[in-house]
This record gives structure tokens, C-alpha cells and sequence, in this order.
């Protein structure tokens, strides 16, 4: 495959925004509800109470059909009736503007400090009012759940102390450790349900939302694509910035630009740093429903590089690039996350390549949903699933990595069928795409593979040469 791997003269893909915004319908909400009561009659849960802030909201707004802004919230749903969402006094109206269908319960206390706390009920008195009642078995989740070899405690909480033990006095013993790790616990952390890599809720998308993550997507690549196109000497950080576009949705990470040797940590905000002929560059944008990242040369070629690293192209980009298209090419329903995981330490070992994390994961509205990428894996893709490839490298200095990040959603015949109906424009667009990224980067995706991103698998090495891209030939 390597190769194979040739930097050639290409056009640059079709890039568009479609002209309106697609929201899921009301009846996505109700399936979603109706799925999970069934998985708390499985797992014998009375009641799910969902916690969320800013930072920590995708569960919660995957039955909600909104996050809470500026407080925290939680989402009470029991095996019947209307769920109840605890909102702090900027968030209680919510309610009226959300297509799922919940009462709100008005508790000042999420509110900000110094805001209003005039006849505050007890959360212990809205837990009851809810239906909340001894010897009831609960579930909490929040945006993470446990197993011994994590370092702490299986089972542990991450939703806040004071929750977990209101719930514990509503329904059972004051638990002094706050841990639910007791055999036959009252209070569970089931966080799993949501977001676990097996089965977890949220791994597995209906064709409705693909749809609306299409549009997420488009404007993403859009804004990554704006954005390597604009970049020159002398632009700092923050103008470079200013090519992403998110037309009002929610940023699912913060904005990421970073050249020179601050690149070497790419996690960092932009700044006023300058870019020079013959820095690296990092970028990543992403809102809620997509994520694109590249990394590259701001050069025309190898020979703005330093002395020590006119290697690059050879030694890192092109390999790295070869294990991205092989991929792309070998992402499939059925197989098991330890396939991809062996194919990445195989092509680009972790010890000279420097990468940490894994090879991909699943994303949502949130970045990152949880993995199935890792040694040993025994977790099926299945369709549904919407993965993000996500291999990021860090080879000792002086050398820098390479970066391609963007998405693609498993599909089988009945999950195809759906999109289609649901939009003809968004299917239209996955096969624009998949022509070009056969035709012209000569990456073949599998039958079953939707790509999300109008740039996936685009990578120009010297972003200063516009016209030349890796393609496999």
C-alpha cells in the first residue's frame, strides 16, 4: 500500500451546505424513550435519573432533545409516565421549545451563584414527587462508567456526590462512600446503557439522524477545507481560525489551530502565534454530529523543511496516509474492533509512530462516544454505528505526525433504504462522495460504507500546494 501512496496534481472535492438545517422529528424521541424503559425492565431499574452540565450532556439530551446551558439538569424517567427534567431557572422554558415531550420541575439550586433561591424545594422532595420511593432500584447516568481495571472502584460515580446520596436516602440506605459498589446495590451507575461500545443506546443511529449529522458534517469539512485553503504566511492562528463556520449548532470541542513547535500539542486554543514558511500545522473543528482535523506543512514542498525533517513526506505522511486509506477501505459491519486495532499497531507501530490513544471511536453529538478499537476487542461494528477515524501521531522530534480525521456511518440495505426515503439529497451526497473518493484518491469503501465528510480521505501534505493531494495509484 505504501507503495502505492503518490502525491499527485487533483482536484480538490466538491464542498457544499445544504440549504436547510434538518431536526428529528417527535417520533425519534418517543423510540428513543420506549428503547430505553425496555433496557431498564432488562437490567430490573425502576427509575434512570440522567445528569447533565455543559460539558456533560449528550445523554441527556439524546432523549431531552436539548442540553442545558449555563446549569446543570437532570432527566428523571421512569417506567411510565412523562419524564420529568430538574432545570435550574435560565433553563426551566426548555421545555416549550423541544420537540420530546417532558414536564420540567423548577430547582433554583442549578441555577448560577447568586441567582434567585426563593422557595427552593429539596432535590430529596422533587426525587419523591417524581416517584422515587424506598427499596427502589436506581440508575444513575452521567458521561462515564467503571470497571476495576480503571483504577477506581467498578461501578463508581461521576455525576456529583451530593446526587448520589439524596438518591441513596430516597430509596435505601445512606451510602457513606458514595461508590454503589456493594453486592445488590440500590443505586447503579448504568451509564453503559448509553454508551457502551456493545450495545450501548446511542452507538447506533436511526436514519434520522444521519441526517442531521450529514449537516454537521458538511459544515465542518466546509470550514476545514475554507480553512486550508486560506492558510499562508504571515496569518495568525486566530485568522485561520475564522474560516470555521458553524451557523449556530453547538461546538462539540473547542476550535483547535496551532502552528510552529506549539503544534507539537495540538489540543491548545489559537492564538496570535504567526505562522512561517515551513511551520507544522494542526487543526480540528467540530460541532455537535461531526469532527475534521488535519495536520500539515504550511510549504509548497520538502525543501522548506528543517534539515532533520525533509524525511517527512516518506517517513511519516506517506505511511500514515497508506494506514488511513487501508482504513477506510477495510471498515465493515461484522467485524471486530481488534481487526482495526491490529491493522494500526502493524502499519504504524506505536513505538516509533508515538500514538496513544486508539484508532478510531465512536462520535455523536458528543466527540467521542466510547471505542471499539482496542487490543483484544471482541466488539462488533454493526450498522448504525457512526465511527470516526482518529489515529493521531506524535514521532520524536524533530519529526512532527499527520492527521486526517472525518467520519463514516455503517449502513446496511434497511438503514439505506431509510436515508434514501428520508432525504434524497443527503443520500445524493454519499455517493458524490464515494465517486471521488474512488475515483480520484483511489480509496475503495465497502458497499456498506457511508462517508459523512465531503474531504474524508483528502490530505494535502504541503498545505501551500493547493492543487496536490495524496492519492492511492
Amino acid at each position: 500500500m505504501i507503495s502505492r501512496v503518490k502525491l499527485l496534481n487533483i482536484p480538490q472535492p466538491d464542498s457544499e451546505i445544504p440549504s436547510k438545517c434538518p431536526q428529528l422529528p417527535r417520533e425519534v424521541y418517543q423510540v428513543r424513550l420506549r428503547r430505553l424503559r425496555e433496557r431498564m425492565k432488562e437490567a430490573g431499574l425502576d427509575q434512570v435519573i440522567i445528569y447533565a452540565d455543559r460539558e456533560h450532556a449528550a445523554n441527556f439530551a439524546y432523549l431531552a432533545g436539548f442540553s442545558p446551558r449555563f446549569e446543570e439538569a437532570l432527566l428523571i424517567v421512569g417506567l411510565d409516565g412523562t419524564p420529568q427534567a430538574v432545570l435550574g431557572t435560565e433553563n426551566i422554558n426548555m421545555v416549550r421549545y423541544t420537540l420530546a415531550e417532558l414536564e420540567g420541575i423548577h430547582y433554583p439550586t442549578f441555577s448560577l451563584i447568586g441567582q434567585p433561591r426563593q422557595e427552593v424545594k429539596s432535590l430529596k422532595d422533587i426525587l419523591r414527587d417524581a416517584g422515587l420511593k424506598k427499596g427502589m432500584t436506581v440508575g444513575t447516568v452521567g458521561w462515564k462508567y467503571y470497571h476495576a481495571k480503571d483504577g477506581c472502584p467498578a461501578g463508581s460515580f461521576e455525576i456529583p456526590h451530593y446526587i448520589v446520596e439524596t438518591i441513596h436516602e430516597v430509596v435505601g440506605e445512606t451510602s457513606s462512600a458514595g461508590s454503589g459498589t456493594d453486592k445488590g446495590s440500590i443505586v447503579r451507575n448504568v451509564t453503559d446503557i448509553f454508551m457502551s461500545p456493545y450495545d450501548g443506546l446511542r452507538i447506533v443511529l436511526e436514519p434520522e439522524q444521519v441526517v442531521v449529522f450529514e449537516y454537521a458534517a458538511c459544515l465542518v469539512a466546509r470550514s476545514m477545507l475554507a480553512l486550508m485553503n486560506y492558510v499562508d504566511v504571515g496569518k495568525t492562528e486566530m485568522e485561520l481560525a475564522g474560516r470555521f463556520q458553524s451557523m449556530g449548532i453547538p461546538l462539540s470541542v473547542h476550535p483547535m489551530v496551532s502552528v510552529g513547535e506549539k503544534a507539537r500539542f495540538g489540543l491548545t486554543s489559537p492564538t496570535n502565534r504567526e505562522a512561517n514558511l515551513g511551520d507544522f500545522m494542526t487543526a480540528a473543528y467540530g460541532i455537535e454530529g461531526a469532527l475534521s482535523c488535519r495536520a500539515a506543512y504550511i510549504a509548497r514542498d520538502e525543501k522548506a523543511l528543517t534539515s532533520g525533517t525533509q524525511d517527512w513526506l516518506e517517513h511519516i505522511a506517506v505511511p500514515y496516509f497508506a494506514t488511513a486509506a487501508r482504513w477506510f477501505q477495510s471498515i465493515r459491519i461484522g467485524m471486530e474492533g481488534s481487526e482495526i486495532w491490529e491493522m494500526a499497531e502493524t502499519n504504524l507501530p506505536k513505538l516509533k509512530f508515538g500514538w496513544n490513544l486508539n484508532p478510531g471511536h465512536f462520535i455523536a453529538s458528543d466527540e467521542w462516544v466510547s471505542t471499539p478499537f482496542m487490543p483484544g476487542s471482541d466488539v462488533r461494528l454493526q450498522s448504525g454505528n457512526y465511527i470516526q477515524f482518529d489515529l493521531i501521531i506524535a514521532p520524536d522530534p524533530p519529526h512532527f505526525g499527520a492527521d486526517l480525521e472525518d467520519g463514516v456511518v455503517l449502513a446496511d440495505e434497511e438503514l439505506k433504504a431509510g436515508i434514501k426515503a428520508k432525504s434524497p439529497d443527503v443520500w445524493a451526497r454519499f455517493e458524490r462522495r464515494r465517486q471521488y473518493i474512488r475515483d480520484v484518491l483511489g480509496i475503495e469503501l465497502g458497499d456498506d460504507v457511508l462517508p459523512m465528510s465531503d474531504i474524508l480521505g483528502y490530505y494535502r501534505p504541503f498545505l501551500l500546494s493547493q492543487g496536490n493531494a495524496f492519492a492511492i495509484r
